[in-house]
């Protein structure tokens, strides 16, 4: 099976699988045990015939054979076969002689016979099988029948039911849709309200010989097994399908017969499509050629059989529903296995899931609230709070330690909870005190040692800090929350003040305004607080106090100025985007802190600050100047990694003007779908292209070639993209 059709077979029996699957009637009747075949036809269909010829048949094949179990289904047989086949035997003085006498059918069938047989499939496989055979006038819709609720038991208790359908009724449309009114009654029996249909069904359209085009074996079978997925399609797709088959397309008599069958069975074969995949239609003859008539009864032709007996395909329905009734039930084992396995796994995620639901919904919760509620009221210094509130926390960790579900399922928290609950019993603020001195200690050593100040950025005059500077900023930030009247809150809330005055020295260490800024606010502070400041606090107020102002040198920002001339002439004579983008923007801001001159330094901003803006999304004008064969483009911008959806459904043709949104990194997906292809909108082109570089839309600019099918296109941008980027001057 091609892997389109695999495709298209799961995405479209999806519904059939999907639909919830019918019910058999009740059992009103005692029916002998095994696998119920049903043969479901009308009068004069041809039923009693096909169970004699099947018998036969299967006595010498490889594929199904038969072994009547029981003497009535045996006699039968043997009566119906002998009619047929024109045998008879004859007494006479003691000895008993076979002789052949005239050819017929058997006489309607009376009353109801019941056959049980086994069949072999295949050599391998025994079927312990039941069917039922009744006189046609039963499944009438006209008329009542003392055996119409019985057949219909029948049916309903069926493993698979095969439906027989005479096309000599063709021509008489108000006979034909009244046999295939009984046939929807009874599928409607099995599985009602679009339920999907519980058992395989088969159509049998019997004496096909009579059909123009019959031919033979290989026209018995309608539904190719790789076709099997157009049972799961309506009826107007599947009679399409059908005699699209180039067994059937490539003879036209032979077409006009399947569509006039399928064509009257239009209201049976909408019940069953899109209700099963277990479907199939079947042309058969036990015959093998049309019979001889040689007079007429009451509502009926009489006919002979032909000198010549060779049936046609009249194993095929047999084996394909005992096999397919095998198939179904492992179906069913299986996903009544499923259906155990899936309960006993919900039962055990649900008792399993119960501890971890407490513990992580209700249990740890609990004691997180009642810490989270204590250090929130304190901005999250928890120096601050008081011992009873300390107290509140430990107790709630303490109880969650101790807990049978932590103890038993749980105890990997049991460490971490009880180092929570030792680290709150270890809080004094006389330890916090000392951490805190700690810092500011470390602070002055920072202010002493210009090699460890935070580094400069020259593009923006910004600070750089390294970890152990953000680790110093934290911690003061940390103790400066909760009581403002405490003495952490103090101390951090003055090293902060400072943290922000020598920040400033470092952006402008020349500036003396700024250094005398900064002794002012120590002596401030030694005035004011001097009595509660500790002798970190006296060291850093020294260091700051102490730095010296140095003169800068103007010769900085003379070379600097030197240095933009020289860059002005080698940006502005790259052609390089990537280069005028991105390393150019890089080398002005290495230089731009450097500068004196107000006109050099806008300038310098100028360009930046239109390069940054190739980092956003802009919008291009584009045309494609040349598309070869008549065919046209599809285009999509996405992001780095990600696919393109196609969802756009436009065309770019050739000599048309068209907007492209891009930024820096975008990739660009281009399709190629050439005359004549299948329109898609780009999932599925005659090729593609993907320019993944960082900046592509300027490899969109010019010739693209298409190397899969040998095709270039020609795309240019108005205004050339060459002449927005940016120029410095």
């Amino acid at each position: 099976m091609k892997l389109g059709k695999i495709f298209k077979f799961f995405k479209k029996g999806a519904k059939v699988a999907g639909g919830k699957k019918g019910k058999k009637g009740e059992k009103s009747s005692q029916w002998p045990s095994g696998t119920k075949i049903g043969i479901f036809g009308h009068a004069n269909s041809g039923k009693t015939v096909y169970f004699t010829v099947l018998n036969e048949e299967c006595k010498i094949s490889k594929k199904l054979g038969i072994s009547v179990t029981d003497n009535k289904t045996a006699g039968e047989f043997l009566s119906n076969f002998r009619s047929i086949w024109g045998l008879g035997t004859a007494t006479d003085a003691g000895t008993v002689v076979d002789f052949q006498g005239e050819k017929k059918f058997p006489d309607p069938t009376s009353g109801e016979k019941i056959f049980k047989f086994n069949a072999i499939i295949d050599r391998s496989k025994k079927v312990s099988v039941v069917s039922y055979d009744y006189g046609g006038q039963a499944v009438a819709i006209t008329g009542q029948n003392e055996l119409a609720d019985k057949v219909a038991d029948f049916m309903t208790e069926c493993d698979g039911i095969l439906f027989f359908y005479d096309p000599k009724i063709l021509k008489a449309e108000l006979e034909s849709q009244a046999h295939v009114a009984s046939f929807v009654n009874i599928l409607e029996q099995l599985a009602p309200l679009k339920s999907r249909l519980p058992i395989p069904v088969g159509l049998v359209i019997t004496k096909s010989d009579i059909l123009p085009g019959f031919k033979g074996e290989d026209q018995v079978m309608l539904i190719r097994p790789e076709d099997e997925y157009l049972a799961s399609e309506d009826f107007e797709s599947f009679l399409e399908a059908a005699l699209a088959d180039n067994r059937v397309s490539s003879d036209s008599n032979w077409a006009g017969s399947v569509r006039s069958v399928l064509v009257r069975m239009k209201e049976f074969l909408r019940v069953v499509l899109g209700r099963t995949l277990d479907f199939q239609v079947f042309f058969i003859s036990s015959m093998g050629q049309t019979p001889e008539k040689i007079g007429t009864d009451i509502g009926r032709s009489i006919y002979s059989p032909p000198s010549t007996i060779r049936p046609i395909g009249v194993k095929e329905p047999f084996y394909w529903i005992l096999n397919s009734i095998i198939r179904s039930k492992r179906i069913s084992a299986i996903r009544t296995f499923a259906k155990y396995a899936a309960t006993i796994g919900l039962i055990w995620c649900v008792l399993f899931s119960i501890p971890f639901i407490f513990h992580f919904n209700y249990l740890m919760p609990r004691a997180e609230r009642i810490e989270e509620s204590v250090v929130s009221a304190y901005d999250g210094n928890i120096y601050n709070a008081s011992d009873k509130e300390r107290r509140k926390i430990i107790q709630a960790y303490d109880k969650y330690e101790r807990a049978w579900v932590v103890k038993l399922i749980f105890d990997r928290f049991q460490a971490p909870a009880q180092r929570i609950r030792e680290g709150y019993l270890k809080f004094n603020q006389k330890e916090a005190v000392k951490l805190l001195n700690a810092q500011v200690a470390r602070f002055a050593s920072i202010v002493k040692d210009t090699t460890l100040w935070p580094k400069l950025n020259p593009s923006d005059q910004t600070l750089i800090l390294n970890d152990d500077l953000n680790n110093l900023l934290a911690a003061f930030e940390g103790y400066h929350k909760g009581d403002e009247g405490s003495i952490l809150y103090k101390r951090s809330g003055r090293a902060l003040v400072y943290w922000d005055l020598f920040s400033k020295g470092v952006i402008s260490p020349n500036d003396t305004a700024v250094w005398q800024i900064i002794q002012q606010q120590v002596q401030t502070d030694q005035g004011l607080y001097r009595s509660e400041q500790s002798k970190e606090e006296l060291a850093l107020a020294s260091a700051l106090s102490e730095r010296k102002i140095k003169k800068t040198r103007r010769a900085v920002a003379t070379q600097a100025a030197f240095e933009l001339d020289d860059l002005i002439d080698k940006i502005n004579g790259n052609e390089s985007p990537s280069y005028r983008l991105d390393k150019a923007v890089a080398e002005l801001r290495a230089i731009k802190g450097q500068l004196s001159n107000s006109r050099d330094v806008k300038k310098v901003n100028q360009y930046i600050s239109r390069a940054k803006k190739w980092w956003q999304p802009r919008t291009f004008t584009f045309k494609a100047v040349s598309i070869p064969s008549d065919g046209h483009l599809h285009i999509e911008v996405t992001s780095k990694g990600k696919d393109p959806t196609w969802s756009e459904q436009t065309q770019i043709l050739a000599g048309f003007d068209y907007k492209i949104t891009w930024k820096i990194g975008d990739v660009i997906h281009i399709a190629l779908d050439t005359l004549g292809a299948p329109e898609l909108w780009g999932k599925d082109a005659s090729d593609k292209v993907m320019l993944r570089k960082k900046y592509s839309i300027f490899d969109m600019d010019g010739e693209i070639g298409f190397d899969n099918i040998g095709k270039k296109v020609t795309i240019s941008f108005n205004p050339g993209l060459m002449d927005q980027i940016p120029v410095l001057k």
